[in-house]
C-alpha cells in the first residue's frame, strides 16, 4: 500500500499547521504578544510545541519528491514541459498573491513596511531571486530549482543504489547547513555572489528530504512499512506515542538541522494511524489551500495585520486566527486564480495532443 494523492494532501495540510505553530511560537523573547503559561525552565511550553513544526518544509519536500516520481518515473514523453507547465501555475500563483497583497498594503497605507526598497527589489522579489517581502518565500525558488532537476535526479535514483544516495545526499545536507547556519565562506558584499551561494546552500538543505521522497517511491517503502506494522495490535496508540516522542526529543535537541529525520518518522506514524472522517475532512481541506496559506500568512502575522492576529493573546486563539484570516485570503485567491489555472490546463492538454504521435492529424494537414 503506497501513499495516495489524499494522504499526500493531507500530509501538506499537516505540514502548513506546523508553519504556522513554528512561525508564531518557536520564539524565547514573546515581548508580551501572547500568553506563556505554562512555562518550563523560564520558556513557554508552546515554543516547545511550535519547534517541532520545522518538520514542515521536509514534509512538503518528501511529499513533492514521492509525488514527481511516482506520475514522471514512468514517462517516456516531454517531462521537460509538464515541468514547465507545473512551474508556469506555481508563479502565477505567487505573483496573483504579491501583487494583491501589494494593494492591499497600498489601501491601508502600509506599502513601505511591507514592501521595503524600490524597482530593483521588487524585480528581485519577482524573479525569486530573493524573499525580502517575506522570508517563508525562500522556498519557491529551491522547489523551481527541484523539479528543474528532476528528470536528471530521477534517473540518477534509478540507477544507483539507494543507501548510497542516501550517504551522499546527507553529506551534501550537512555542509550545506553548515554554511547556513555558520557563514564559514565569507562571501564579503558581492551580492549576485550571495544570491547564488544562498540558493545553492538553500538547495543543498532542501534536497535530503526530496531524494528521500524518490527512494520511499522507488523501494516502496511504505508499502513494506505498511504490512509490517498495520496488523500490529494497539497501532494507533504505538503510533501516537511514537510521535510525541518525536516532539519530546526535539525539545531536548533544538537544532532544527534534526527536522529532515523527524518530518520523515512523522510522516510514517501519522500514515500508519487509521484516521476517521472528521479528521481527514477539515486536514484535506487545509492541504487543498496549504499553497495560498504558505505563501500569504506571513503578510499577516508580521507586516501588515500583527495587531490583528496576535489580538486574542492566548496561543491556541493566535494561531486559529492566523488560520481563519488566511483561509479567507486563499478562498478570495483562489477565485481569480482557478480559472486561470483551467485555461493553462486547457493550453496544455492541447499542446500535448498536438505533439502527441499517437493523435491522428487532420487529413489536410
Amino acid at each position: 500500500m503506497e501513499f495516495s494523492k489524499k494522504e499526500m494532501k493531507i500530509l501538506q495540510g499537516v505540514a502548513i499547521l506546523f508553519m504556522l505553530a513554528l512561525h508564531l511560537f518557536a520564539r524565547k523573547d514573546v515581548n508580551g504578544l501572547y500568553e506563556t503559561f505554562p512555562v518550563i525552565n523560564g520558556v513557554p511550553l508552546v515554543y516547545y510545541l511550535a519547534l517541532f513544526g520545522d518538520a514542515c518544509v521536509p514534509i512538503y519536500l518528501f511529499a513533492s519528491g514521492y509525488g514527481l516520481y511516482i506520475s514522471l518515473g514512468k514517462e517516456t514523453g516531454s517531462i521537460v514541459k509538464k515541468n514547465l507547465f507545473r512551474i508556469l501555475k506555481l508563479l502565477i500563483n505567487f505573483w496573483l498573491i504579491l501583487f494583491t497583497f501589494m494593494g492591499v498594503a497600498l489601501f491601508i497605507g502600509e506599502f513601505s513596511e511591507a514592501f521595503p526598497g524600490g524597482l530593483s527589489d521588487f524585480f528581485l522579489n519577482f524573479t525569486l531571486l530573493s524573499n525580502s517581502y517575506n522570508g517563508a518565500w525562500w522556498y519557491i525558488q529551491t522547489y523551481v530549482i527541484l523539479v528543474l532537476l528532476t528528470p536528471s535526479l530521477i534517473k540518477i535514483v534509478k540507477r544507483y543504489p539507494s543507501i548510497l544516495l542516501l550517504m551522499i545526499s546527507g553529506l551534501i545536507y550537512l555542509i550545506s547547513y553548515i554554511q547556513r547556519i555558520k557563514n564559514v565562506i565569507d562571501l564579503g558584499d558581492n551580492q549576485p555572489l550571495i544570491i547564488m551561494v544562498n540558493a545553492v546552500v538553500l538547495l543543498g538543505t532542501s534536497q535530503l528530504a526530496f531524494i528521500v521522497g524518490f527512494i520511499f517511491a522507488k523501494e516502496k517503502l511504505y508499502s513494506k512499512l505498511h504490512n509490517k506494522f498495520n496488523p500490529i495490535h494497539y497501532k494507533n496508540i504505538i503510533c501516537t506515542v511514537g510521535i510525541l516522542l518525536l516532539v519530546v526529543i526535539h525539545a531536548l535537541y533544538e537544532s532544527m538541522i534534526i527536522a529532515p529525520i523527524t518530518a520523515i518518522c512523522f510522516i510514517c506514524l501519522f500514515n500508519l494511524i487509521d484516521k476517521g472522517v472528521w479528521l481527514q475532512k477539515p486536514l484535506l481541506f487545509i492541504g487543498n489551500h496549504s499553497t495560498n496559506i504558505w505563501l500569504i500568512h506571513m503578510f499577516f502575522y508580521i507586516s501588515l495585520f500583527p495587531d490583528l492576529i496576535f489580538a486574542p493573546k492566548y496561543p491556541l486563539l493566535v494561531f486559529l486566527n492566523l488560520l481563519l484570516f488566511s483561509l479567507i485570503s486563499s478562498v478570495f485567491i483562489n477565485a481569480i486564480y482557478h480559472p486561470i489555472l483551467k485555461f493553462i490546463d486547457k493550453k496544455q492538454h492541447l499542446g500535448e495532443e498536438e505533439y502527441s504521435p499517437n493523435v491522428p492529424k487532420p487529413i489536410d494537414a
